[in-house]
């Protein structure tokens, strides 16, 4: 089995990522940081003995960079990575979309289309959804949060706008016969690099 994990360098897809290598899968992670990739590599690898695992550029808050990803042939992907802005200013992508919803939706959106052609016939797309969705809204009048903008709100829009992806592109893959599933998955809390100001485990 060969899996991608996107953000699999630190906290929920790093261990995502040590857990399937332990399982015996090949891991390749998606990370936009070479150094941090090697490290993750390092370290998983001094866990997990024999562990299968690479490292693939990838920054979903590049759309243009993302339609060139290559990864080869997958068995699963799990859509972790994701960016949580904290406080002002507003900031936006390269191609102008709100940083937080065009990494942490439209680069997933963008990933999955790009990765369709080498995906396996049974392959799952795993999606790591957020609490944070619970208490959100789309507007879909102001999708980029360019009106009054609340960091916390935009957050919450990108993870809700990624989990109504996540369980549309599972009910068109079963529309039409696709033996490939949609998984949408919550692990709860977690203190990973999103909760810097937490003590670590």
């Amino acid at each position: 089995m060969r899996v991608l994990v996107t953000g699999g360098n630190a906290g929920i897809g790093y261990f995502a990522a040590e857990q399937l290598a332990s399982a015996g899968a090949e891991v390749v992670l998606g990370s936009r940081d070479p150094a941090k990739a090697e490290a993750a590599k390092t370290a998983i690898r001094a866990r997990v003995a024999g562990a299968k695992v690479g490292h693939v550029r990838l920054d979903l808050a590049d759309l243009a960079q993302v339609a060139t990803v290559e990864t080869g042939a997958l068995d699963a992907v799990v859509c972790n990575a994701g960016v949580l802005l904290d406080a002002p200013p507003r900031r936006e992508t390269a191609a102008g979309h709100e940083l937080m919803f065009g990494t942490n939706h439209l680069g997933h959106f963008a990933l999955i289309a790009r990765l369709l052609p080498v995906l396996a016939p049974d392959a799952r797309i795993v999606t790591i959804g957020s609490f944070a969705a619970k208490s959100a809204k789309l507007d879909f009048a102001d999708l980029q949060s360019e009106r009054a903008y609340v960091p916390k709100r935009a957050y919450e829009r990108s993870k809700l706008a990624q989990m109504l992806f996540a369980v549309e592109l599972d009910r068109r893959l079963r529309a039409a016969g696709s033996n490939r599933l949609s998984v949408l998955a919550h692990p709860g809390g977690a203190l990973d690099s999103l909760t810097p100001s937490r003590p670590p485990v």
